[in-house]
């Protein structure tokens, strides 16, 4: 009986690992796409604090607490992930842009390209607020709050 318990927390571990290296390879490849444009890329912020909150149909994928930001002159990259023992596991990718098209293009295994519905750049605390998609049975609405962002920093998000 306790080693039908062993075994079961085993499939159970291996299976957590295999989809968190998965998701963690295809941003890794997604990121390789941003050497082509680096000539576009404004500022680079690496380990920003963030919280974020899902409704609806839940997707894990939005859940970290750490992320790397890419602004561009007309996209803004948010590269969610946690670390263990120090080592980044990337979560998601995320592109906020008016160009839908254009960025589905260049990221075509980004979680989401979209457009934010709201985008508040001074919220409460000083926080940058982004909230974006719809909260159904089968959809995700989320926000995220991105921690200590200087005003210069701030100013550069344009979308």
């Amino acid at each position: 009986m306790n080693y039908l318990f062993i075994f079961a927390l085993a499939i159970f571990f291996i299976i957590i690992y295999l989809d968190r290296s998965y998701s963690h390879k295809i941003v890794r490849k997604e990121l390789l796409k941003l050497k082509e444009i680096k000539s576009r890329i404004e500022l680079e912020k690496f380990n920003v604090k963030c919280s974020n909150f899902t409704s609806g149909r839940k997707n894990l994928g939005f859940h970290y607490r750490k992320a790397d930001l890419y602004l561009l002159e007309d996209a803004f990259i948010i590269v969610g992930f946690y670390t263990i023992f120090s080592i980044k596991i990337y979560r998601s990718i995320l592109v906020l842009t008016k160009e839908i098209e254009k960025y589905k293009a260049i990221f075509n295994k980004a979680d989401e390209v979209i457009t934010p519905n709201q985008l508040n750049i001074n919220s409460t605390n000083r926080d940058v607020y982004i909230d974006f998609g719809k909260s159904s049975f089968t959809s995700t609405n989320v926000s995220i709050r991105l921690k200590n962002l200087t005003d210069s920093e701030k100013k550069l998000i344009k979308i």
